[in-house]
């Protein structure tokens, strides 16, 4: 066992991509498996039919400000990994199945935004309403879009109202690294960590140096950013800043059969400015002080029905944290302050009847603090606390609108020769709910120095959000101050294997939920009158994924596979917006000065419900997209990107439709 480097001080920490290199990479392979025992029954026979190509890209070399020789040097090194336990360690060891994307891995991909991103992730699908800009679901192995924990350079982030975060809102021009850890991890993390954690790092660079970028596209799609390093050797921090906006299109083509149709035919734009700050103040030999804040602002076009909600929606937010690390020679302590404001606001001045523009606003502040020691070699334990209070302000009057959490968790992790063994216990408290104690245990084994087998099981929760409990109710909806929390238990088998230029991860998983909380009519007999919601509902989601990398020929090749069988058991039906099956290839040739990515994606057919409540089956749809690099000298980087490579429609949504082929053209410099 490696002795700690601060968990949250990602300068420092050298990242290195067992799959995407931007320039003649050395490849790691690697496969990701997950699940249990007992899900090998009938049920899971039927999960085993189809798996899916969801493609793994991660990183390759350090940070931007890495010279050669130090490429060099961490070729050979595992990739470094914080959120997965809450401490810095090699990804390879690692009982959880992690994907990891370094910026190295971003300028390759190009990807629209990190949603984008997250698509090419195995276990991990989308639905969105439009463009890279409006709203996204994120679904991590099956759960609902608020069954994953969203962190912000590790601030938790997102709306208290919703319960969940719009990662359309983060411009990726902004993010240094992505780091997702699927399967249950609330028992290091708190509530929503049911499917996973994703953490985003916001961008690093060495003072003195610096890039800037421009990019245009389709839809007169015009982005520009710009990333400076300052400071000196003690202080070092990178100031970042990015704009972007777009024309769009229109997302939506009304259906015949809806009686309530929304008809506008015209293009849906977006504009995105966002800042942020990110650095380190090494104060004394043992003491720094890390400090990081971003800010984000924009408003996007809908297409809606102006008697319910407005055309046009704007956010504005912002997170600050302020983090000590101490560091001595078998201890590592840590204690950080952060606030946060997820703000969104309907329609401007556009909502007809003179009714007044809806906005609703989270305030999250958070206090967090961890002790980690080093017993031996072998041995490592980890206390913490952490505390949020969560604040909402908003047009509509909630009947409460303001909550405090706190938690106290343990984590213990040995080493044994080849067996690997993790436990951790935490004990959260939010507002006026039942209180959740969650577990996880882990063991893993090393068959071979370069092959590991590990089994865990763990529970989660997830604390129903503020317009469950509080909204004060109208003609359409009402909360419910009753409800209790969403309960998952989760088994996941997971293989590791890396050999030089190929690795395998492979991951067989099964979760079970109890009082999943479902909205409803009030009275069954009219599905049109009051709603309100209850924990009435019950799930079971088994799945395989599979994560394949080679290095060919000059070639890179990354092939992820998943199958996901998500089963309302109260219903006996599939869970909407789940495709059975997703799978995603990506193929990079690299020549001496250019290179050239196809990554074709595939969604599999997946349920949803109409606008008349009526079950659909959604049809599945295969797209390419198609991305070249020419290096003109050292700094200077020119790309071309197609989207969509053949024009394909195809619907995520009832009545959204995807973009068409689209295609951009971009200049990077570096210096």
């Amino acid at each position: 066992m490696k002795s700690h480097t601060a968990p949250a001080t990602v300068k420092n920490i050298f990242i290195v991509n067992e799959n995407i290199q931007v320039r003649r990479p050395a490849y790691y392979l690697i496969i990701t498996s997950s699940t249990v025992g007992a899900l090998f029954e009938e049920n899971m026979k039927k999960t085993l039919i189809a798996l899916t190509i969801t493609n793994l890209l991660a990183t390759t070399i350090s940070f931007a400000q890495a010279d050669e020789s130090t490429v060099t040097k961490i070729a050979t090194d595992e990739t470094i990994v914080v959120t997965a336990n809450r401490s810095t360690q090699d990804k390879f060891n690692a009982l959880a199945a992690i994907d990891v994307f370094d910026r190295a891995a971003i300028e390759q991909i190009q990807p629209l935004s990190i949603a984008d991103l997250l698509t090419r992730v195995a276990g991990i699908n989308t639905s969105s309403n439009g463009s890279q800009a409006h709203q996204t679901s994120l679904f991590v192995r099956g759960t609902n879009s608020d069954h994953v924990l969203i962190l912000v350079n590790g601030v938790r982030v997102g709306s208290a109202t919703l319960g969940n975060k719009d990662l359309s809102a983060i411009q990726i021009q902004n993010v240094e690294r992505v780091e997702v850890v699927k399967g249950s991890r609330a028992a290091l993390w708190g509530s929503d960590a049911i499917g996973g954690v994703i953490q985003i790092f916001t961008r690093q660079y060495e003072a003195g140096k610096g890039q800037v970028g421009l990019k245009f596209g389709n839809d007169n799609l015009r982005q520009t950013y710009g990333v400076i390093g300052l400071g000196n050797e003690k202080h070092s921090y990178t100031l970042s800043a990015s704009i972007e906006s777009s024309d769009g299109f229109d997302v939506i083509t009304p259906d015949k059969d809806n009686a309530y149709p929304v008809d506008q035919p015209d293009d849906d734009g977006y504009d995105r400015e966002s800042i942020s700050i990110n650095g380190t103040s090494k104060l004394n030999k043992a003491l720094s002080l890390e400090v990081n804040g971003l800010y984000e602002q924009g408003s996007t076009e809908l297409d809606a029905n102006p008697f319910y909600t407005g055309d046009v929606a704007s956010h504005e937010n912002h997170n600050f944290l302020a983090r000590a690390h101490y560091q001595l020679a078998q201890s590592y302590f840590q204690f950080g302050i952060a606030t946060s404001t997820d703000s969104n606001e309907d329609n401007f001045d556009k909502v007809s009847a003179g009714q007044a523009a809806l906005n609703f606003q989270t305030n999250r502040d958070q206090v967090n603090a961890l002790a980690q020691f080093q017993l031996d070699e072998q041995s490592e334990i980890t206390i913490g606390v952490d505390w949020y209070n969560e604040e909402v302000s908003s047009s509509t009057l909630y009947s409460e609108n303001k909550r405090d959490a706190n938690a106290l968790f343990f984590a213990a992790r040995k080493e044994l020769s080849e067996l690997k063994l993790e436990a951790s216990i935490r004990r959260d408290d939010v507002g006026e709910i039942e209180a959740e104690t969650t577990y996880q245990f882990g063991a893993g084994y090393e068959i071979l120095p370069n092959l590991m087998v590990a089994l865990t099981q763990g529970s989660a929760f997830k604390a129903p959000s503020f317009n469950e409990l509080y909204w004060p109710g109208d003609a359409y909806f009402v909360g419910n101050d009753n409800l209790q929390p969403e309960t998952s238990k989760s088994t996941e088998l997971l293989t590791r294997y890396q050999q030089g230029s190929y690795s395998i991860e492979l991951s067989l998983y099964q979760t079970k939920f109890d009082n999943l909380i479902e909205s409803g009519p009030a009275n069954l007999d009219d599905p049109w009158g009051l709603w309100t919601p209850n924990n009435i509902a019950k799930a079971t989601i088994e799945g395989i994924e599979a994560t394949l990398s080679a290095e060919i020929f000059n070639s890179h090749n990354t092939l992820t596979l998943s199958h996901v069988d998500a089963q309302d058991d109260s219903k006996k039906e599939q869970l909407i917006r789940r495709p059975y099956f997703s799978a995603n290839y990506s193929l990079s040739y690299y020549g001496d000065n250019w290179d050239i990515t196809l990554d074709i994606n595939h969604q599999g057919s997946r349920y949803d419900n109409d606008f008349n409540f009526q079950r659909i089956k959604m049809n599945s749809y295969t797209v390419f997209n198609l991305t070249a690099g020419y290096q003109v000298t050292e700094q200077l980087n020119l790309i071309a990107k197609v989207t969509n490579l053949g024009d394909k429609a195809y619907q995520q949504i009832p009545e959204y439709w995807g973009a068409d082929r689209g295609f951009s053209v971009s200049a990077e410099y570096q210096f």
